[in-house]
């Protein structure tokens, strides 16, 4: 029998590569637990077909659809939090969306019992801006494209999950300007929910995130963060070689955040502090373009880092 050892060594070589192909596109494929910032951008396409998301708009709701949708396929439970304010346009209806993971499935939650519950929030409206087709892909869209991912992340780990709320805020944009009943209406209502409540029924922490998708992301909280929260996203920033995007903004910010301390939850904004002066904030350039998988990666690997290392104080 003769023997072409040629025809070996190609057969072995192509099995060789075969196998490297096959370790290769497996490692490119997402783990359940495995944030995917290639995902977060798909929500952010999606949430910005809908055009503007303006408060009592076909466009908001539509994106709140959506919202409720994927989270439900992830086994999340959702409701609406309806109400209405005053605005300088006159009375709007507003509609805040929590969701939580059941302890046991088609159990009840206990909504008005936060306590050791983590809070990670997101505004998805938009801003009403003159002449502007306003869609927020980064202002309102990174930051919700990045909680509906890290649903799917956290449910992949139930006893996790379970420890989060995750909030979905309406009427972050001030119609004119912000000022103390202007913007933020979403979370001003949230908090008065919470506010009255006893300390031991509070949630325990919240993680506001707003402007997290752009491709030159860094990421500032307000000096007047709490401290422990601060020091802990530092901490979960570090442990996965990140920390050099993470920095301290010189000012106070107006976002949702405030509201929530002011009613005893500690609550930190993770914000991209300075795309304010970038020169694209509230503009058409805040669009698809400018969006980062890579940046929505690192923001949404940190959290969940921070979640899963959390320290109740």
């Amino acid at each position: 029998m003769q023997i072409s050892y040629k025809r070996i060594y190609t057969l072995i070589s192509f099995a060789v590569l075969l196998g490297i192909t096959v370790v290769l596109l497996g490692s490119c494929k997402p783990n359940k637990d495995q944030f995917s910032g290639a995902n977060a951008y798909q929500h952010i396409e999606e949430l910005v077909n809908f055009g503007p998301r303006i408060p009592g708009t076909q466009g908001i709701e539509n994106a709140r659809k959506y919202i409720e949708k994927k989270l439900q396929e992830f086994g999340w439970i959702t409701v609406r939090q309806s109400f209405n304010d005053k605005t300088p346009d006159g009375s709007k209806k507003f509609i805040n969306l929590r969701a939580r993971f059941p302890t046991v499935p088609d159990k009840d939650i206990e909504w008005k019992n936060g306590g050791n519950i983590i809070l990670v929030c997101s505004h998805y409206d938009t801003k009403i801006v003159k002449g502007v087709e306003f869609i927020g892909a980064n202002d309102g869209g990174s930051s919700t494209g990045v909680l509906v991912e890290l649903a799917r992340v956290f449910s992949s780990m139930p006893e996790l999950a379970r420890k989060v709320e995750l909030v979905f805020f309406d009427g972050e944009e001030a119609f004119v300007d912000f000022t103390p009943t202007d913007g933020l209406y979403g979370s001003r209502h949230y908090a008065k929910f919470w506010r009255s409540a006893p300390i031991n029924k509070k949630p325990r922490a919240a993680f506001v995130l707003d402007l997290v998708g752009d491709k030159e992301m860094r990421i500032d909280p307000p000096y007047d963060s709490p401290s422990n929260l601060l020091s802990e996203l530092y901490e979960a920033a570090q442990n996965l070689g990140h920390r050099s995007l993470f920095g301290i903004y010189p000012t106070p910010i107006t976002d949702d955040h405030v509201p929530l301390n002011a009613a005893g939850i500690p609550a930190l904004d993770i914000i991209d502090s300075r795309y304010i002066s970038k020169g694209k904030w509230h503009t058409s350039q805040d669009n698809l373009d400018s969006i980062s998988e890579d940046k929505l990666d690192i923001i949404g690997e940190v959290v969940v880092e921070l979640i899963k290392n959390y320290k109740v104080k």
